[in-house]
């Protein structure tokens, strides 16, 4: 084995399943450990071993806590991964609540398709547990920004703000000699709640750089008009709008978006049902952790209290909302419609007109949300056909990510060019999109690496 080397073992070639495996002198640390979503041929590889003994491996460093960069935890530790997995102490908060809400999803989702019979296996088995989830929660270690973490044979790492949700940062590490910064997923220049990305430090060798919107320019015009441009009408005429929002960050930053134009009368006042207790949970970390983000603490608290928003935390009440009828507002997860409460919403409404479905957020291929984006006529849920009638549409700029211009932006801030830009953690056009872009505004060279490319970093 080379002294210095990486080898992307997911987000190569895709926007899920974030694993790079950093190595050096012996020593093995894994950089996010995600769960591949979005088409079959990528979710069956979360069923398969890591291509490495994961009982070697020294530690893990999470760039933030979003389930396609930390959902694989539990199954590596169920392989034998015992070591440290560091991480800032937002994010192992938000850990807490993502983890376990995971692993009862993935039972809950493999109880229902043994019970109605759609499932391909017999029996549906979950990918982790519930207990599976809660017996990784105590190899988390708070790794406060800045602060360097020793993790064997010289290796270090320290996190930096990469602005895209609360914890969430950019890991720089320093082994071999060299200097290797890895991005993670990283935040927009003029945010409602995120602070803009820390600039990148110098003397950088090597860098990886996400790619999710690496060819796209967000849609300049203001989050509240579009809201108000999409919602308006169907509130109007007693429609019901269902959202399909990430607990964590994406419901807080619309709950604040509609409580605003509730207040200031552009929206009429609705019940508003938050039928994710996770995502309630989300907002009381985001307001103990006020001073990392635009947003106090006390106008968080009032973010949520719409004047009729009603909180929805058992599956009795969740299953209610389906008699309701309109004028409504409906947020729940999962973002992308790959699983959960939204897709019990969806199957009851996508078939009325009357109603519309409001994406908020990045659609990985492969997801309902990427089919209902691209004009599907039908959708498939619980192993039916549901026709969509209802009114599809997308906010824009509302994502966590920074555009194609904030990706370029962001790496501008570099002292000097790195001997080496890995692109990944896009699909194939954006990845495409970016490395053009950075050829031709920064003269740099770019590397894209395909899934389980080993790249040695001593390399020029």
């Amino acid at each position: 084995m080379s002294a210095t080397q990486v080898q992307f073992l997911g987000g190569a070639g895709t926007v899920t399943g974030s694993k790079l495996l950093v190595s050096s002198a012996g020593a093995q640390t894994l950089v996010d450990c995600g769960l591949f979503q979005g088409i079959k041929e990528l979710r069956l590889r979360n069923r398969e071993p890591i291509p490495v003994e994961a009982s070697r491996l020294s530690a893990v460093v999470l760039t933030h806590a979003h389930i396609d960069h930390s959902g694989f935890l539990p199954r590596l530790v169920k392989q034998g991964f015992s070591g440290p997995v560091y991480c800032t102490p937002a994010s192992l908060e938000l850990l807490k609540i993502l983890l376990p809400d995971a692993g009862h999803l993935q039972e809950e989702e493999a109880r229902y398709a043994n019970k109605e019979g759609f499932s391909k296996h017999s029996p549906a088995l979950p990918l982790y547990t519930l207990q599976d989830a809660r017996d990784c929660l105590r190899l988390l270690k708070p790794l406060d920004y800045g602060t360097e973490a020793a993790l064997g044979a010289g290796m270090t790492a320290k996190l930096q703000p990469s602005g895209h949700i609360l914890g969430s940062g950019s890991v720089e590490m320093a082994l071999g000699g060299h200097k290797l910064l890895v991005s993670g997923d990283l935040g927009g220049y003029d945010c409602a709640v995120m602070r803009p990305p820390a600039p990148i430090p110098p003397g950088m060798d090597h860098i990886v750089v996400e790619c999710t919107y690496g060819g796209r320019v967000q849609d300049p015009t203001p989050i509240p008009d579009q809201l108000v441009r999409h919602i308006r009408p169907v509130l109007d005429r007693k429609g019901v709008v269902v959202i399909p929002a990430f607990a964590v960050g994406r419901t807080t930053v619309l709950l604040y978006h509609l409580r605003r134009l509730e207040a200031s009368g552009r929206l009429p006042e609705v019940p508003v049902f938050v039928d994710s207790p996770m995502a309630t949970d989300a907002v009381e970390i985001y307001r103990r952790f006020a001073h990392e983000h635009n947003i106090g603490a006390d106008v968080l608290e009032g973010s949520i209290r719409l004047r009729q928003t009603r909180l929805v935390r058992s599956s009795e009440e969740s299953k209610g909302l389906n008699r309701m009828d309109g004028p409504a507002i409906i947020l729940s997860a999962s973002g992308m419609a790959t699983g959960g409460r939204i897709l019990h919403h969806l199957k009851n409404r996508l078939p009325d007109a009357n109603n519309l479905v409001l994406l908020a957020g990045y659609q990985a291929e492969g997801t309902r949300g990427r089919s209902l984006q691209e004009g599907a006529a039908v959708v498939k849920i619980h192993g039916e056909e549901v026709p969509v009638r209802a009114r599809v549409a997308t906010v824009n700029g509302i994502s966590a990510h920074g555009d194609s211009n904030e990706l370029l932006r962001w790496l501008s801030t570099c002292p000097r060019p790195p001997k080496r830009l890995f692109l990944a953690h896009g699909e194939a056009s954006q990845l495409k999109a970016l490395a053009d872009k950075v050829k031709r505004e920064l003269g740099w060279a770019c590397h894209i690496p395909s899934h389980l490319e080993r790249i040695e970093l001593a390399r020029s």
